[in-house]
């Protein structure tokens, strides 16, 4: 009997022992696969740690090939156009004729005028014979009348004179427009039978042995990163894609022509760059492209731009921060306000708020903020 009730006892203890361990390794159990159902569902975020270096900046822009200098030819008088010898695009020698213009009615006004010169300069001869009669006959009070009317005389012709060499002056400089060096015709406004219209250029010669520039167009906050001076290379498609050798001469603001009348706040976020070209094959009017790359000047702190967010305090990052648990590491986000500086394409410059050591979340597969939970990816 007494070993039969020892025997249940015994029995019983092992029951008891059974169902802790039973429970224990079932808590364990649900614990782990709590926790890992929790990590599964936990945002995984990518990080990585600034890292020392320099910013590339790329300005880039295209334009139009011009020449460095160039003759406009204008024409004071309202001439027709007799003939027109060029056409937009020709090379042209120095002294080669371009535009002749009607000049008959302006020939017969000259003539009309030489002859009234010399009717004038019969009647002072006149005058003047009259005079000395006058004096041979001691008539004082003629001699006054006429000594007046010579002076007179002598006035008129002075006026014709003048006349007649502005007469003979525009015949001689705008009967016919010539070239003023060797270049190439940009600009043509001259049509057979009509006149010039006044203030307008009738031809536009740009002069090659200056040399050839390239005018371009560039965000304003990108001018600071250039200078007089830097060296490229501009991409010409039409010439087979040839890459020639470009030198900066000039950043300067958009002038207002340029720009346009109603492009005063456009101007404010322009600047006008120039490039000088020197190439057998360009002539002008060619497009061209380009890409200046410049390097910061001396190196700081890095993160890529998609690291860094913005709220209503300002520029922050969230860093990945660890903590021990009872089944291990977890990670947990920080927010850290930072101070950033200037950025290129891809990097931020990063004064202070991080420090190299750091992990920076630069991307997550779900929305995180500051206090996550975190699954972490090495960057």
């Amino acid at each position: 009997m007494e070993m039969t009730v020892a025997t249940e006892g015994r029995s019983s203890k092992k029951g008891v022992r059974r169902a802790i361990i039973v429970f224990t390794v079932t808590l364990a159990g649900l614990t782990f696969f709590s926790n890992t159902l929790l990590n599964m569902s936990l945002p995984q975020v990518r990080w990585v740690q600034p890292q020392q270096g320099l910013l590339s900046h790329e300005v880039r822009g295209s334009g139009f090939v011009e020449a460095a200098e160039s003759h406009s030819l204008y024409t004071e008088m309202a001439w027709p156009v007799d003939q027109v010898k060029v056409e937009a695009g020709d090379h042209v020698k120095k002294g080669d004729e371009i535009v002749t213009f009607q000049t008959r009615d302006a020939e017969n006004l000259l003539k009309d005028q030489e002859a009234r010169y010399r009717q004038k300069q019969l009647s002072q001869e006149e005058l003047q014979d009259r005079y000395v009669k006058a004096s041979q006959n001691e008539d004082d009070e003629a001699k006054r009348s006429l000594s007046r009317d010579i002076e007179s005389a002598k006035l008129d012709l002075q006026i014709q004179m003048r006349q007649i060499d502005n007469l003979r002056r525009q015949l001689d400089e705008f009967a016919v427009l010539k070239s003023p060096v060797d270049g190439v015709i940009t600009e043509l406004n001259a049509v057979k039978g009509a006149p010039i219209a006044g203030g307008t250029a009738a031809v536009t010669v740009a002069d090659l042995s200056k040399g050839l520039t390239l005018k371009a167009s560039i965000e304003a906050d990108m001018a600071g990163y250039i200078q007089a001076g830097d060296q490229t290379e501009v991409l010409f498609p039409a010439l087979e894609n040839a890459r020639i050798p470009a030198k900066m001469i000039a950043v300067r603001d958009v002038s207002s022509a340029a720009a346009g009348a109603d492009a005063t706040e456009s101007r404010e976020e322009l600047k006008e760059i120039r490039l000088s070209l020197q190439d057998k094959r360009l002539q002008g009017g060619e497009h061209g492209e380009f890409i200046i790359s410049k390097k910061s000047s001396s190196p700081a702190a890095l993160l890529p731009a998609g690291a860094v967010r913005e709220d209503e305090n300002g520029s922050y990052v969230l860093v990945v921060q660890e903590k021990k648990g009872t089944l291990g590491t977890e990670y947990y986000l920080q927010k850290a306000y930072v101070e950033a500086g200037d950025a290129d394409e891809e990097s931020v410059a990063i004064a202070s708020g991080v420090t190299l050591l750091d992990k920076v979340v630069v991307s997550s597969n779900k929305p995180v903020a500051d206090g996550d939970r975190v699954l972490q990816t090495d960057g």
